[in-house]
């Protein structure tokens, strides 16, 4: 009965040796399993992270580099109009100082005598006393009628209309400016534009 009765035991012993060992086997399977989709999990997160800091530091040095060229523009833009009114400034200044005396003596004879017909010349009050002899003489050379007017607007040069004809010609200093700073333009515009290209190839 005793010898049963340990044999029972030890059959009980293994068969829960047995039972234990494969419920064992199988946690810790089932432990690896859940471990690695654990890892696997964790680096396709870091993976679409990864993936999205890139697109996003993509699209900001996108950003970046597009606020960088709109900024030179501005900035040539900026430049350039300042550039631009110095200029201009500095040619009103130089045209007003031009015409005056024997040039613009010179340049309302030309103008009239070619013209050949009765005229208006507009000046600026303090060249009016001056041109008085100068247009009676017009008048006596070409056999045309010349009046002479004043005019606050008119700070240099003058302005001529012929009569019968409909022709107003303006050669104030200002609107000579104007023409000459036209011109001016495209060649400044050119002239900027190449010293930035060459500042920042440097």
């Amino acid at each position: 009965m005793a010898e049963q009765l340990k044999h029972l035991i030890e059959q009980i012993q293994k068969e829960g040796v047995e039972k234990a060992n494969t419920e064992a086997d199988s946690i810790i399977s089932q432990a690896k399993e859940k471990a690695a989709k654990i890892v696997a999990d964790a680096e396709a997160q870091a993976q679409e992270t990864l993936k999205k800091a890139e697109i996003e530091a993509s699209a900001f040095a996108e950003r970046s580099v597009k606020t960088l060229e709109q900024s030179a523009r501005d900035l040539l833009i900026t430049v350039g109009q300042g550039c631009e009114k110095v200029v201009t400034e500095t040619l009103g200044k130089e045209v007003d100082a031009a015409v005056s005396g024997d040039l613009l003596q010179k340049m309302i004879t030309d103008v009239i005598v070619q013209g050949g017909a009765n005229a208006t010349v507009t000046v600026s009050e303090a060249d009016k006393a001056g041109l008085a002899s100068l247009c009676a003489s017009i008048a006596s050379t070409s056999g045309n009628q010349v009046d002479l007017e004043s005019d606050n607007e008119v700070l240099s040069g003058f302005k001529v209309t012929f009569e019968g004809k409909n022709v107003s010609l303006d050669y104030t200093g200002e609107a000579i400016a104007d023409a000459l700073a036209g011109f001016l333009r495209p060649e400044l515009a050119k002239i900027v534009s190449g010293i930035a290209r060459e500042q920042i190839s440097n």
